[in-house]
């Protein structure tokens, strides 16, 4: 593989410790979930978010899901953000536009009027507006993109070519002994603190029988059948690229939580599968950026 350290460590002195890494689960679907909205009208209901301190300590210091039906959870989403982001000034993170994209959007709806005819605008719209301004695209916190990092500093054969996060951390997995020896141990949930995997949780894990690692996002699978049931099967089978319908496994959970007559016990059971879910993405980003750190230091 080839990994461009000079590169990586220029973009590196401009970052600040403490590094938060972001990861929302949204919807956007053409029959609107609440009165006042668009077709296509994106609905962000869930994010996660991992912390890297500067002598290497990890934890999964917050996360957010708002899936009470009837209840729109953009703008609560936004705020449960900044609430986490506010402690310090480090610098944030995602993977390729989709979060820099929800929160202009989310914006939109904060300054927008038909919104605000249906009282639906916050009385903390300002410091909403502010918070957004600054952690999108130009603001003084604008969030870093490791996707874009990717495409211009890191190739491996097992990608091909592709800078999809679930296509890159098997072959950044594949290549870093440093993450190999790390997460092989049972240490996720103990010695790196999670909201959601409580009891020991080995990230790295070798097929029994040609002790080749296997894919961190086959977990996906598992966390899409109890979320969804039997048509878990139907939309992760499906030819198209399992990427997207992987994505859409925690819209579709999201519509079930808002639409479906479901037993308070079954809602549980999908809002704990779909937390899982989404810090899936944000400790992805944690083993990812710790390997490069290393090949950084390495030069």
């Amino acid at each position: 593989f080839y990994f461009d350290a000079d590169l990586f460590e220029q973009q590196r002195q401009s970052w600040c410790h403490p590094y938060h890494l972001i990861a929302f689960e949204t919807c956007t679907v053409a029959l609107p979930f609440f009165a006042g909205m668009r077709p296509y009208e994106s609905v962000a209901f869930q994010f996660s978010h991992h912390v890297m301190h500067a002598d290497g300590r990890i934890e999964h210091r917050s996360q957010a899901l708002l899936a009470q039906p009837g209840v729109f959870p953009n703008f609560a989403v936004v705020r449960a953000l900044r609430d986490a982001l506010g402690q310090d000034k480090g610098s944030s993170f995602r993977w390729a536009a989709h979060e820099n994209t929800i929160l202009v959007h989310v914006r939109k709806q904060l300054m927008s009027e038909e919104f605000a005819q249906q009282g639906l605008v916050p009385a903390d719209r300002d410091a909403l507006v502010a918070f957004i301004d600054e952690l999108t695209t130009g603001g003084p916190r604008d969030m870093i993109d490791l996707n874009k990092l990717a495409l211009k500093a890191y190739f491996h054969p097992q990608t091909p070519g592709r800078t999809s996060i679930k296509k890159v951390l098997p072959a950044v997995m594949a290549s870093s002994q440093f993450v190999q020896r790390k997460y092989e141990q049972p240490i996720y949930g103990v010695e790196i603190p999670s909201l959601n995997f409580r009891q020991g949780f080995a990230w790295v894990q070798r097929d029994a029988r040609t002790g080749e690692l296997r894919d961190p996002y086959d977990r996906l699978k598992t966390l899409a059948a109890e979320m969804l049931g039997d048509a878990a099967n139907d939309l992760l089978d499906a030819p198209e690229d399992v990427e997207i319908a992987e994505g859409g496994a925690a819209a579709m959970a999201y519509a079930r939580l808002q639409f479906e007559d479901i037993t308070p016990e079954e809602r549980q059971r999908i809002e704990q599968a779909l937390l899982r879910y989404c810090e899936l993405d944000t400790i992805a980003m944690v083993m990812i950026l710790e390997a490069w750190l290393e090949w950084g230091r390495q030069g």
